[in-house]
Order: C-alpha cells, then sequence, then structure tokens
C-alpha cells in the first residue's frame, strides 16, 4: 500500500530505519515515524499556509489526551460518538484503513483496536509523536502512522479499502482538490469519509467563543484552538461536496447528519436518498443551531467495484 510519494514505487508497510528509493529519493525515520513529506506547490498546496498549520498543530496536537488513557479510554470514547461507533460496527476486520490528516491518531487507533491494518497520515511530527506513544502504549500493532503531504501522499492509487478524513480538508488551501487526492486512493468498492466544517452549521460559533473558553478546563485546550483559534479554515455545503463526489466518478452512499428530511437506516454504509437542492436548503438551515458541536456533518461515497 506504501509508497514513494515522488515515483509511486512500493515501499515497506513498516520502516524501522530510513528507506532509499531506486529513484533517488530518500525518506528519513524520526522518532520512529517514516517522513514521507514531499512539498509539491502545484498539487493544491500552499507552502505558507502549510507551514502555519504545521506550526500550529506542533503547538496544540489535536485531540487531547489524559494521562490515564488507554485501550479501554479508547473504547468506551468511540462507542460513545454516533459516527465512530458506525465505522467501527461497519467496516470489517481486516480493512485496509487510510486516515488522511491523523492529528494525534484517536480515530486510527480505536479502528486498530479491532485489527484492522489503519494508517494514520499527518503533517505534524508532534502530533504523531503523541499518537505513536499512545499505540505502544495501547499495544496495537497493526496500527502506522507516517508524516506526509495530504496532497502528495505515500500510497499508492486504488489500494485502499477505506479512506477516512474527519475535520481535516477545510484547513487546507483547497478543499476540493484534497478530496479529489483522497478519492484517488480507493481501490473499487472503497469508501471515502470525510467530515467538513458546514457553511451554515458554523455560522453562529463566535457567540460561543467566550463559552467554549470557559469550559477549554474540562474539554482540552487543543479542542477550543482547534475550534476557535485556528489560522485557517473554509466552509462548504453539501451541494458544493455531492458536486466533488460526482467529479471523482464515486456514488453518494450516506451522511451524518443526513441530508434530507427522510427517515432511512442509521448505519453509515446503508445507500440513503441524496435528495434535492431545496431540502440540502432546507436542512442546512436547520444546522444552525449545530455550531455548539461545531457545525461539523460527515459524507459517505463509494468507488463502484466493476461490474
Amino acid at each position: 500500500m506504501f509508497a514513494c510519494p515522488r515515483c509511486l514505487t512500493g515501499l515497506p508497510d513498516v520502516a524501522e530505519s530510513p528507506l532509499v528509493c531506486p529513484c533517488g529519493a530518500e525518506w528519513p525515520v524520526v522518532d520512529g515515524i517514516p517522513d514521507y513529506y514531499v512539498a509539491d506547490p502545484t498539487s493544491g498546496e500552499d507552502p505558507d499556509l502549510t507551514r502555519t498549520v504545521r506550526s500550529f498543530y506542533e503547538e496544540h496536537p489535536f485531540p487531547h489526551y489524559l494521562p490515564d488513557d488507554d485501550r479501554g479510554s479508547l473504547l468506551r470514547n468511540g462507542r460513545s460518538k454516533p459516527f465512530t461507533r458506525s465505522l467501527d460496527e461497519e467496516l470489517p476486520p481486516n480493512a485496509r484503513v487510510v486516515e488522511l490528516g491523523c492529528g494525534t491518531g484517536q480515530m486510527s487507533l480505536f479502528l486498530g483496536i479491532a485489527g484492522r491494518r489503519v494508517t494514520g497520515l499527518d503533517l505534524s511530527g508532534a502530533s504523531l509523536r503523541v499518537a505513536d506513544e499512545m499505540r505502544r502504549r495501547c499495544g496495537l500493532d497493526s496500527v502506522r502512522f507516517a508524516r506526509g503531504n495530504l496532497f502528495h501522499p505515500p500510497f499508492r492509487p486504488g489500494s485502499v479499502d477505506v479512506v477516512v478524513s474527519n475535520g481535516v480538508l477545510h484547513h487546507t488551501a483547497d478543499a476540493r482538490q484534497a478530496y479529489s487526492v483522497a478519492a484517488s486512493l480507493l481501490r473499487p468498492g472503497g469508501y471515502l469519509v470525510v467530515g467538513l466544517y458546514n457553511r451554515w452549521g458554523r455560522l453562529l460559533l463566535p457567540m460561543l467563543r467566550k463559552k467554549h473558553k470557559a469550559l477549554a478546563g474540562d474539554r482540552g485546550d487543543a479542542w477550543y484552538h482547534d475550534q476557535h483559534e485556528h489560522p485557517h479554515e473554509t466552509r462548504h455545503t453539501v451541494d458544493e461536496v455531492l458536486g466533488w463526489v460526482r467529479e471523482n466518478g464515486l456514488e453518494y452512499v450516506n451522511a451524518q447528519p443526513p441530508v434530507t428530511f427522510e427517515d432511512g437506516p442509521a448505519a453509515l454504509f446503508t445507500q440513503r436518498p441524496k435528495g434535492s437542492w431545496f431540502e440540502h436548503q432546507l436542512v442546512q438551515l436547520s444546522w444552525l443551531g449545530r455550531a455548539e458541536d461545531g457545525g461539523l456533518w460527515v459524507t459517505v461515497a463509494r468507488r463502484a467495484p466493476p461490474r
């Protein structure tokens, strides 16, 4: 699954020492974490923004862990949230999963508890060191972390069963292009699960700044900084993202929360109607009250299997 981000030559999934690709590229291993980062402004990346965002997460690794967190607390936290619980219940234990923008690895580690082969990719070395320390504490050998560029990831196109990127693409210079890169990694039949800030769901967030600041001690300073002091974010609409799904030859599957008012199955990977433009506007207006949880919504799409 791993590949040289310069030439796409296959690389070992586990790297214990610097890797030298036949193309001449050398990829170091820092604190046990392979570093496949390559700058590529032509791919959609903005180098200045990348440096700014990286500095932010070097100072504020996210999500936050408590000193006594362990495998049990990962399970409890993951199962307490409908989105992560659905992922865990519906993904087969042999799935190859890539999390783009894994931060400190909470999602990757939770999904890896069932034995799935999970790889978390992130820009921030500080966040990844926290993630790998937690991985070792929990004894999760099926989970790996690597540093890399989301616009130039170290994976072979068409090799991944499930790509997850939750709350990440809206912090890049070009969320639409980042979505396309993520989609290119899917094998036929694979799923792309992307969480983004909604334009309406986030509109009232500034009104909650003082309240969230007061709660920062309970929920973690990292959460507060990520919600209110991030140096860059974009906000997106349902129809905009459905356009990205079509552009990349994917099929819409589902969303959480739903993008229609029609009742239907709650299972994340169960096909649901995508509704009309008018219905999407009404649904998004109802999301004005979701600023309390950050106004994030998740869209699931699939690359159709061969017929």
